[in-house]
């Protein structure tokens, strides 16, 4: 019976995703996943995957490459990405600490009931629009809003320091806006102290 619900629900959580758009971004649907383009460049993608043990459905994003990402390794830190693949960003449901995408934490929705299959991709679409889709724009575009994503998830990113340094950078914040004031007394987020902060000073200076 799942398997035939599984099938049901795919097919139409095909056709959400294929309506599903961003004004920052191409995004290309194929089955249970959205690809993340810009100018044919494909910069990441989000997924929805099932878990047979769980029998329900998690989310995930992956950016690969981006230009936080490359100004981030220009930088030749003395220390390595946090993340255990080669990604800029890795966030998936199954870690979240709150109930985003999740119905329950664990980051899980169910399978749902015949009955409930449009309501459930209805659901799974919102989340991802909501949770997912607007943390990839704002790591493609490197906007201020990505000082706060990092901040919120640190563990996500490779080199979150350096990402922070960037969208600082490139939005011209200095070390004496209230956001980086945040980010400077959030020891979560350095990977070498010494680096990261000579870093901060060099580019960003005071205001």
């Amino acid at each position: 019976m799942s398997m035939e619900i599984r099938k049901h629900l795919e097919v139409e959580l095909l056709a959400a995703l294929k309506q599903t758009t961003s004004p920052h971004l191409d995004l290309k649907a194929s089955k249970n996943k959205l690809g993340l383009l810009a100018a044919k460049e494909k910069f990441g993608e989000i997924y929805v995957q099932h878990l047979t043990k769980a029998d329900g459905y998690y989310a995930g994003l992956e950016i690969y490459t981006c230009e936080a990402f490359s100004f981030c390794k220009e930088q030749s830190p003395p220390y390595e990405s946090r993340l255990l693949n080669a990604s800029f960003l890795s966030k998936s449901s199954l870690s979240e600490e709150a109930k985003q995408f999740g119905d329950e934490l664990g980051g899980i929705i169910r399978t749902p009931s015949p009955q409930a299959i449009s309501a459930t991709v209805k659901k799974i679409t919102d989340r991802l629009e909501k949770f997912f889709l607007p943390k990839a724009e704002h790591s493609v575009l490197g906007s201020p809003a990505l000082i706060d994503d990092v901040l919120a998830e640190p563990d996500n990113y490779a080199f979150p320091f350096l990402t922070i340094v960037f969208a600082a950078h490139k939005n011209n914040l200095s070390l004496d806006s209230d956001v980086l004031k945040k980010a400077l007394a959030t020891k979560s987020i350095f990977g070498n102290k010494q680096f990261d902060l000579a870093l901060a000073n060099k580019l960003l200076g005071a205001g």
